[in-house]
């Protein structure tokens, strides 16, 4: 008769041995990654917290925002804060200002609409090649229509290409209504602003 606790204890020391190796070969395997994976979380925590700061301090300067602050606004914060304002009207904003932006600074974009918009911060009235640069935006953008948002206001020409185009002028009193409009602010001192979404 064999010896069947004999042959069940080498049985179980070799299954142990081969358990044993395997699990070596698997951390073996996989230790060259752990410090790559270690840095790739890490890093995936810096862009999360990047993210969350940047949009805080967007919803700062948007909250604070007046006619005076935005005078004191460069071009890219302009397009920064529209972008703000946009997503607090209702849209799904795509910022593509850039050097070779094709004549569009911002892209919105709502279940029946896409609105391809061209921020100007400027503190003289704006001209008609502002209106062009819109209407060859909306066709590369494949746009519904085009914005052209100013800080100021029009010339006439400006104001007589885009009635005839279609493309939609905010002057510095509309771009002031849309804030009344989407900025709340409470009665009591300190109070943050209530933010409702609306759509044009």
């Amino acid at each position: 008769m064999p010896d069947v606790q004999g042959v069940l204890g080498a049985l179980q020391q070799r299954t142990a041995e081969w358990a044993s190796r395997a699990v070596t070969a698997v951390w073996n395997a996989f230790m060259p990654f752990v410090p790559s994976l270690a840095a790739t979380a890490v890093l995936l925590v810096l862009i999360a917290v990047a993210g969350i700061v940047i949009r805080m301090r967007r919803d700062r300067v948007f909250h604070g925002a007046t006619l005076s602050s935005i005078d004191a606004m460069d071009g890219t914060q302009f397009e920064e804060f529209l972008a703000v304002l946009f997503v607090h009207l209702g849209y799904r904003v795509q910022h593509v200002g850039m050097s070779h932006d094709f004549g569009a600074d911002l892209v919105l974009t709502s279940p029946r609409k896409r609105i391809v918009v061209q921020a100007k911060r400027y503190s003289g009235n704006v001209g008609i090649g502002a209106v062009q640069e819109a209407l060859g935006a909306v066709h590369y953008y494949r746009g519904t229509r085009g914005m052209v948002v100013a800080s100021s206001g029009f010339t006439e020409s400006a104001r007589e290409l885009a009635t005839r185009s279609g493309i939609e002028l905010w002057d510095r009193q509309r771009l002031a209504a849309a804030m009344a409009r989407t900025v709340t602010r409470g009665r009591e001192v300190g109070q943050k602003p209530v933010y409702t979404k609306h759509e044009e």
